[in-house]
């Protein structure tokens, strides 16, 4: 390769060389730029997943204590269906006690009387006779409570129940009321936002995932070429030097022969007694100088 050709190739290299830098400088800032949005969005990604976590606990939390007292209520409100089917059955018996019954019997008041009558007895100082009729009385009205005493069990057992259906209704409506103070105020529907939130910034991150990757591989190209066209270039000044100091060489080899033959030619001339120009003696003086 000639040495015209040699430093036009040098040249071009040198421009392309400018060139890919500048490229390698924009890619590699394209690359930072995205990598850094990247990183950005993870950071934003993970707070709001923070946000959603503590969110979705407190939630998971309230539905918790909601169910607890929603499986209270419930279970007293199925009590509440049990004693009503028993209070139904009782009903019924009593009204077929009573329908047996030929008097209109307030047991309550019966035992109230007997009580009086015994106690009287027992605290007055009565004649014989009428004490007799007392004790009479009472036996009378024992018969009537004892033939009776299935009806007052079957009464006392629907008063029994009446107020253990009050009793649990009180504690159903207590946990009702329970379920609504804990929902109260409580909205968690902004749940599904967090959640597309999340969802739209894992697609953006992966976009800008994906064009990190993009203008990696673009600088990881352009630095491989401008390490190719920089190879090159050292290896053309190292011909261009190399091209030189052979020049140098051959023209430092034409100098001397020059000069041996203007010696000659001086000494020619001064052996023959001719006249030496001006350029002889600047010759003349030059050796003597180098000597």
């Amino acid at each position: 390769m000639e040495k015209k050709e040699l430093l036009t190739q040098l040249n071009n290299l040198k421009k392309e060389i400018s060139e890919l830098k500048n490229k390698l400088n924009q890619s590699n800032r394209n690359k930072e730029s995205w990598f850094n949005k990247k990183e950005s969005l993870k950071n934003e990604i993970k707070e709001l997943i923070k946000d959603f976590k503590g969110v979705k606990q407190e939630k998971d939390n309230l539905n918790v204590e909601i169910k607890k007292f929603r499986d209270e209520r419930d279970n007293y409100n199925k009590n509440v269906k049990e004693l009503i089917e028993k209070i139904r059955v009782l009903n019924q018996k009593k009204q077929e006690f009573l329908s047996k019954s030929k008097i209109n019997i307030n047991l309550d008041a019966l035992k109230e009387r007997i009580d009086e009558l015994e106690y009287k007895i027992e605290t007055e100082a009565l004649k014989l006779n009428q004490e007799n009729k007392l004790m009479k009385q009472i036996k009378g009205l024992k018969k009537i409570y004892n033939e009776n005493a299935e009806l007052k069990k079957i009464l006392d057992e629907i008063n029994k129940i009446d107020k253990e259906i009050k009793d649990n209704r009180k504690k159903a409506d207590e946990s009702h009321n329970k379920v609504r103070e804990f929902v109260k105020g409580r909205d968690y529907g902004y749940l599904k936002e967090y959640s597309n939130k999340i969802a739209e910034l894992k697609k953006t991150q992966q976009e800008a995932f994906d064009n990190f990757i993009k203008f990696k591989n673009e600088f990881l190209n352009i630095n491989n070429e401008l390490k190719n066209k920089l190879n090159s270039s050292t290896l053309s000044k190292k011909q261009l030097d190399e091209m030189n100091e052979k020049t140098k060489a051959e023209k430092k080899i034409k100098e001397e022969k020059d000069f041996e033959q203007k010696e000659k030619m001086i000494e020619e001339k001064l052996k023959t007694s001719k006249k030496l120009t001006k350029d002889d003696l600047l010759l003349l003086q030059h050796e003597s100088n180098n000597k």
